[in-house]
C-alpha cells in the first residue's frame, strides 16, 4: 500500500508535466527570490555578532538636546575614558578610539609604498591595546597583550601589510605616514568580516596620539566630542542602570549643559548608528517583500492546482468508488505539494547561489555572500519551506478530497466547487493587490531617489575638486591660489576647515535677543574669501566676506535656518554670541545642504579663516566644463610643487556626494524593488493563467448556450474578463492604501510630494498585464464552435 502511494505520487508529477514544470517555475522564482533577500537581510541582521562580546558591549554617544534638530552623535569626549567611566563598577573594560585623520574630514593618512608612491587609507584609528579585548580581534604576528602600549607603534590589518611588505614578516619593520612619521609595526591582524561596523585597515597606538596630534591634554577636554568611548560590561551588568550614573557627565561643562550621553548597544550600531530608523525600516520594507513574494508563488500554487483538480476528476473518482478515503487522498495531494516545494527550495537555492553576483550588482557592493555554510539560515529556509509546502496543499487537498465520486464520474464536479472558486477568486485578488503594492512602491522609491539624487543642494556641485592636506610648514593660500588660476581651466579656488558632505564642527552659540541661559548646536565651518564664490552659493541678505573691511576677521555668515531660529527681522549687524566673543553678522546665504539629503538642513554660520594654511585644511576648486582630468593634473602639479612634502589627493567632488550613506542605502532599495515588483508580476500573471484555465473549463456550456442564444464574441468576452476587472478593483482598494502608508512611512526630511500619476501608471499597467494574459483563452473559447461546447463534459 504505501509502495503504491509514493508510485502515484511520482506518476502523477511526471503524468501532469506542463501543469508540474509551471508549478516548479512559479515555485522556484518565488523561493529564489525570499532566499536572495534572506541572505541580505540576514548579513545586516549578522552585523558584528562574530564578536564574542557581542552583547556587552556599547559605545558611549552623545545626544545634544539643544541642536536643530536634535543631534545624536556616535562620538564622546575623551576624558570619558579617564574621568568617567573608569568609576562605574558595572564597566569591565574600556576602549578609547579616534579616526585618524589630518582634521575633521576622516580622509584618512598616506602611506609610503615600497616603490616611493603614496598610498591613501581612509580607515585608520587611534587606539588602546584593550581592542583586543573588546573586539574579536585575530592577531597573525605579534603578541595582543601589548601590541599597542608603546609610543610610535602600528598594528597592521593583513591586505594592508601586504601591501606594503609584500615578503611578509612585517612586526619589527617601520612604515613611514604622513611622508614625516616612522612607526614600528607592532602586529598584523586578520581583516576585520565586510559585516563589521569597525574595519580598521591599520591601527596606532593611543600613546603616539598626543604626540602626533600635539594635543597633549587631550584627555581633559570634555568639549572635543571626536572620540569612540566603547565599554564592556560585566557579566548582568545592567545599561539603563550605568546610563543613569553617567546621564550629567556635562552638567558641569559650560554651553554643554544640555548633552548627555547614553549607551549605544552593538546590535544597533549598524542598524541605527545615530538613533535613526533608516536601516530598520528599508529591511523591515525588504522583509515584507520577501514574505510577499513567496505568498504570491503558494497561492499560485493553490490555484494552478485546483485549476488541475479537473484534470483529475475521474482519478479521484475511481480512487474513491475503489475503497480510497478522503484522508488517503487528501494525503496524496499534501505529499505531492510538500515534494514538489522541497524540490523547489532545492532548486531555488542553486539558483540564489547563481544570482549572488547579480544581487551584488544590485545592491552596488561587493558582499561576501555565504549560503550553504551558514546552517542556521539553511535551517531556516527548509524550515519556511515545510510551512509554505503545508500551507500551499492544505486547502487543495481538502477541497479535491472532498469531491463526491457520483457527480466526478458523471462530469458534473464543478457543482462541488462553489466555494473553491470563491476562495480563489479572493485568492487572485489578494494576488493583484500585492503586485500593485510592489509595483506602486517601486515607482514611489525610483521617483525618491531620482528627488534626492537631483534636489537643489543650494550650491553648485558640478566641477569641483577636493583634497585636504595637512601642512607642516605654513603657506599663504593667496600663493597657491595664483598658481591655480593661471591655468584657463581653473575658474576658482577656495581653502576651508569642511565643504559639503565631507566633515562637520560643531559647536554652541547664543545671539542678540536670546534669553539668559538660550543656545543653540550649530553647524560652523572657517573659510577664506573665496569659499562661497567657489561654491555659488546664494546671498539672500548682505554680502561675503572682502579683503576691503579688516573687521569681516571678527564677523559672520549665517544661513537662513539660523535666522530663522534667531528670529531676527533684519540680521545685518546682529551680533552671534560664540564662547563669549562676538560677531556681528554681514550677510545671510540661502539654505545649502552641508551632508546628508535625508537630514534637514542645520543651523549654519560661517567665520573668516586667516589666509595662511598652517594645519590640516580642505582646498576646493572649480574647473570650466569638460576639463576634469586637465584640471587634476593641473593643480596636482602645481600644489605638489608648492608642498613637495604634504601628500595629498584630489577628487571629484560627486564621490564624496554619491559616497552619502543615505543615498547609496536607497539606491540599493530602489534597484531591489524594481527586481521585486518585477519577480511578482511574473508570479501574478502565472497564477493569473490558473485563474483563466480554471474559469473555461467551469463555464464552457454555459458559454456554448449563450452563443446558440445569440451573444456575440463581445458579450462572451465580457462575461469572462468581468471577473477579472472586479478583481482588479479590490486590488485598488487594497493595494493603493498599503503604498501610501510605506510612504509615509519612509524617513527621511525631504521627499518628493506623492503624485497621482504613481498609483494611475501601476493601475494601468497591471491591468494591460491583465488583460493581454487572459485575452488568448478567452478569446480562444468565445470563438469557438457552440456546438462542441455543448457537447463539452
Amino acid at each position: 500500500m504505501k509502495k503504491h502511494f509514493f508510485v502515484s505520487i511520482f506518476r502523477n508529477i511526471l503524468h501532469n508535466r506542463v501543469f508540474t514544470a509551471i508549478n516548479l517555475f512559479n515555485l522556484v522564482v518565488g523561493f529564489a527570490v525570499f532566499i536572495l533577500f534572506s541572505v541580505v537581510i540576514n548579513y545586516d541582521l549578522d552585523y558584528d555578532k562574530f564578536n564574542v562580546n557581542y552583547d556587552d558591549v556599547y559605545r558611549v554617544q552623545t545626544r545634544q538636546e539643544d541642536s536643530y534638530p536634535i543631534n545624536y552623535c556616535t562620538y564622546s569626549p575623551a576624558a570619558f575614558r579617564y574621568h568617567l567611566m573608569q568609576d562605574v563598577p558595572e564597566v569591565d573594560k574600556l576602549l578609547l578610539m579616534r579616526e585618524v585623520s589630518g582634521g575633521a574630514h576622516g580622509a584618512g593618512q598616506f602611506f609610503t609604498l615600497p616603490d616611493g608612491s603614496q598610498l591613501n587609507e581612509l580607515d585608520g584609528y587611534w587606539s588602546e591595546n584593550s581592542v583586543f579585548d573588546i573586539f574579536s580581534v585575530q592577531l597573525l604576528e605579534g603578541d595582543k597583550r601589548n601590541a599597542l602600549t608603546e609610543p610610535n607603534t602600528i598594528a597592521l590589518s593583513q591586505t594592508l601589510s601586504d601591501k606594503l611588505f609584500p615578503q611578509g614578516n612585517a612586526v619589527g619593520q617601520q612604515v613611514t605616514i604622513g611622508k614625516y612619521y616612522l612607526l614600528s609595526v607592532s602586529a598584523v591582524y586578520a581583516d576585520f568580516p565586510q559585516n563589521s561596523s569597525l574595519r580598521p585597515t591599520y591601527m596606532v597606538s593611543m600613546p603616539t596620539y598626543p604626540i602626533l596630534s600635539g594635543e597633549p591634554n587631550f584627555y581633559e577636554n570634555w568639549t572635543a566630542i571626536e572620540f569612540d568611548n566603547f565599554v564592556l560590561l560585566k557579566n548582568g551588568a545592567d545599561p539603563a542602570l550605568v546610563e543613569a550614573k553617567i546621564k550629567n557627565a556635562f552638567a558641569h561643562v559650560k554651553n554643554f549643559e544640555k548633552s548627555f550621553p547614553y549607551l549605544h548597544p552593538m546590535s544597533k550600531w549598524h542598524l541605527s548608528p545615530n538613533s535613526q530608523p533608516d536601516m530598520i525600516v528599508g529591511l523591515g520594507i525588504l522583509s515584507l517583500a520577501a514574505i510577499l513574494v513567496l505568498i504570491l508563488a503558494s497561492v499560485n500554487y493553490v490555484n494552478l492546482s485546483l485549476a488541475n483538480s479537473t484534470q483529475r476528476s475521474t482519478e479521484i473518482g475511481i480512487k474513491k468508488v475503489i475503497g480510497s478515503s478522503k484522508r488517503m487522498i487528501a494525503a496524496q495531494f499534501m505529499a505531492e505539494t510538500i515534494l514538489q516545494v522541497l524540490v523547489a527550495t532545492l532548486l531555488g537555492l542553486l539558483v540564489a547561489q547563481a544570482f549572488f553576483p547579480v544581487l551584488n550588482r544590485i545592491l552596488n557592493k561587493n558582499l561576501d555572500l555565504t549560503l550553504w555554510t551558514n546552517g542556521p539560515l539553511l535551517g531556516f529556509i527548509f524550515l519556511v519551506s515545510l510551512v509554505v509546502g503545508v500551507l500551499s496543499g492544505l486547502y487543495p487537498s481538502l477541497v479535491i478530497s472532498s469531491y463526491s465520486p457520483v457527480k466526478v464520474l458523471k462530469g458534473k464536479i464543478f457543482s462541488n466547487v462553489g466555494k473553491a472558486f470563491s476562495i480563489k477568486k479572493v485568492l487572485v485578488a489578494a494576488q493583484f493587490s500585492i503586485s500593485l503594492f510592489m509595483l506602486i512602491v517601486s515607482f514611489i522609491l525610483f521617483n525618491h531617489v531620482d528627488f534626492i539624487l537631483n534636489k537643489d543642494l543650494g550650491f553648485d556641485s558640478k566641477n569641483i575638486l577636493y583634497t585636504e592636506i595637512n601642512v607642516h610648514n605654513p603657506v599663504r593660500f593667496e600663493t597657491i591660489r595664483n598658481r591655480f588660476l593661471q591655468h584657463p581651466e581653473i575658474t576658482d579656488a577656495s581653502f576651508s576647515s569642511t565643504i559639503p558632505f565631507v566633515g562637520n564642527i560643531g559647536g554652541y552659540v547664543s545671539w542678540e535677543g536670546a534669553a539668559p541661559d538660550e543656545r543653540e548646536m550649530v553647524s560652523r565651518n572657517y573659510v577664506n574669501y573665496d569659499f562661497i564664490p567657489t561654491y555659488n552659493l546664494k546671498l539672500v541678505y548682505g554680502r561675503n566676506f572682502s579683503e576691503d573691511y579688516p573687521a569681516d576677521r571678527q564677523a559672520c555668515i549665517i544661513n537662513e535656518t539660523a535666522l530663522k531660529v534667531f528670529g531676527w527681522d533684519d540680521p545685518i549687524g546682529k551680533r552671534v554670541n560664540f564662547y563669549g566673543r562676538f560677531y556681528p553678522v554681514i550677510g545671510v546665504v540661502k539654505d545649502f545642504h552641508p551632508f546628508s539629503v535625508h537630514n534637514p538642513i542645520p543651523t549654519y554660520v560661517f567665520f573668516l579663516n586667516s589666509d595662511v594654511i598652517s594645519s590640516s585644511s580642505l582646498i576646493s576648486v572649480r574647473f570650466t566644463d569638460g576639463n576634469e582630468q586637465q584640471a587634476k593634473a593641473i593643480v596636482s602639479r602645481e600644489l605638489e610643487s608648492i608642498l613637495p612634502n604634504d601628500p595629498f589627493e584630489f577628487k571629484d567632488f560627486g564621490v564624496a556626494f554619491y559616497l552619502d550613506q543615505a543615498i547609496g542605502f536607497w539606491q540599493s532599495m530602489k534597484r531591489m524593488f524594481l527586481f521585486f515588483a518585477v519577480v511578482t508580476l511574473i508570479i501574478s500573471t502565472i497564477g493569473l493563467f490558473g485563474l483563466i484555465l480554471f474559469t473555461v473549463d467551469r463555464r464552457t456550456k454555459e458559454i456554448g448556450v449563450r452563443k446558440v442564444l445569440g451573444s456575440s464574441v463581445l458579450s462572451v468576452y465580457w462575461q469572462l474578463s468581468s471577473e477579472v476587472i472586479r478583481m482588479l478593483g479590490v486590488a485598488i482598494l487594497v493595494g493603493c492604501p498599503a503604498a501610501w502608508y510605506i510612504y509615509k512611512a519612509m524617513p527621511g526630511a525631504y521627499k518628493e510630494p506623492l503624485s497621482a500619476m504613481v498609483f494611475v501608471t501601476g493601475i494601468v499597467l497591471i491591468a494591460v498585464i491583465a488583460q493581454l494574459t487572459i485575452s488568448y483563452h478567452v478569446l480562444k473559447v468565445a470563438v469557438r464552435n457552440p456546438v462542441e461546447a455543448l457537447r463539452y463534459e
